[in-house]
């Protein structure tokens, strides 16, 4: 009797301190999630996408070795149900395959986000575009022993639909049947870097194929938007329109997604059987121009007090690539609201709240 009520008591112990993860100690739920680079801009917040749309879903965050100390530490903070794992993308899938040899433990379905690669300018561009793709490659090698419970959702780019002065395949505008065939690897960082997105989607959605891998690709256009924790992370995108707000650099017309939005259409892909076997650009249909974007930037240091609306100046020179800036450059806001249920916020408000997030930082 004694014994039995120790028991009951430990048993209403555990569930008081762990009353979110208590049903994944107890009976193994269906379905959890592995984010690659999860400390990134973007990977940070679609785990914090994950968590607001399925406050009960596990998630197994992957960072590099000397990152795990720190991001266990934020990450405690949010959720019971995260834990922190070491992983390399260039240890030939090794620390893939140990997430999951720790997911399948308690879990039966997994959805792989591979967000991981590097983007920007590097001292070695090739061997970083080399190192995009061979990451990839193996990480989707790394999920074959796990069969059909395992889905894969790739964020590739915009750079892997298209090259600079790349046309439409329909002469139009930019789909998802349009492939990057122009840029090379070698002739600049940029270049490199919009080789490796095309040459890595194209070996993950090659290998998924042949081996029955349930695999989606995100395509994003440059992405913006102030991350929902506000902390700002070692983003070029936050370096990019911090140059903007403070006078630095011109304010330059892209082609671009919410950081926010493009959260919730891979969260979104990820959860819909709908969304497998497919590709999906996500982005804004439209450039907007470079001088109503310095405006966005200009109202919010007006409104703020911070930062001086007069140091921030536009490009006025750039018309656009092969499709002139004002018209419709890709086809994504059917698909994405048909599909995904997602409808994407104007650019102005992506660019104000940045600047607004940026200017309160720095102050």
């Amino acid at each position: 009797m004694t014994i039995n009520l120790k028991f009951d008591f430990l048993v209403i112990l555990l569930m008081s301190l762990f009353p979110k993860c208590w049903s994944l100690t107890t009976t193994p739920s269906k379905k959890a999630s592995i984010i690659t680079g999860a400390n990134g801009y973007v990977a940070r917040e679609v785990v914090q996408e994950l968590l607001s749309t399925f406050p009960k879903h596990y998630v197994y965050c992957l960072v590099r070795e000397g990152r795990i100390e720190s991001e266990s530490n934020y990450w405690k903070q949010k959720s019971d149900c995260i834990q922190v794992l070491p992983y390399d993308m260039l240890d030939g899938g090794s620390t893939m395959k140990e997430a999951l040899k720790v997911a399948r433990k308690t879990h039966e379905e997994i959805c792989v986000y591979h967000i991981a690669s590097v983007f920007g300018p590097s001292e070695d561009h090739v061997q970083t575009a080399n190192d995009n793709v061979q990451g990839t490659e193996d990480l989707v090698n790394a999920l074959l022993p796990n069969g059909p419970k395992c889905r894969l959702i790739v964020i590739s780019s915009m750079a892997a639909v298209r090259g600079s002065g790349q046309e439409p395949l329909n002469g139009r505008w930019y789909t998802d049947k349009d492939w990057n065939d122009k840029s090379k690897l070698g002739d600049n960082w940029g270049s490199s870097y919009q080789w490796s997105k095309a040459e890595s989607e194209k070996r993950a959605w090659k290998l998924a194929k042949e081996k029955g891998i349930a695999m989606t690709s995100i395509c994003p256009s440059f992405v913006f938007g102030p991350p929902s924790d506000g902390m700002l992370t070692n983003s070029y995108s936050i370096e990019l329109v911090g140059q903007w707000v403070w006078g630095k650099s011109e304010v330059q017309s892209r082609l671009c997604v919410d950081i926010r939005d493009l959260a919730k259409a891979v969260v979104a892909a990820g959860n819909n059987p709908k969304a497998i076997g497919r590709r999906f650009i996500v982005s804004k249909e439209e450039r907007v121009p470079s001088q109503e974007m310095a405006e966005a930037l200009q109202s919010v240091c007006g409104e703020s007090g911070v930062g001086n609306a007069d140091n921030i100046t536009y490009d006025a020179n750039f018309k656009g690539g092969a499709i002139p800036i004002g018209s419709r450059e890709v086809e994504a806001t059917e698909k994405l609201e048909n599909v995904l249920g997602i409808t994407l916020r104007p650019v102005k408000e992506t660019i104000g709240d940045m600047g607004r997030i940026l200017l309160m930082t720095k102050e």
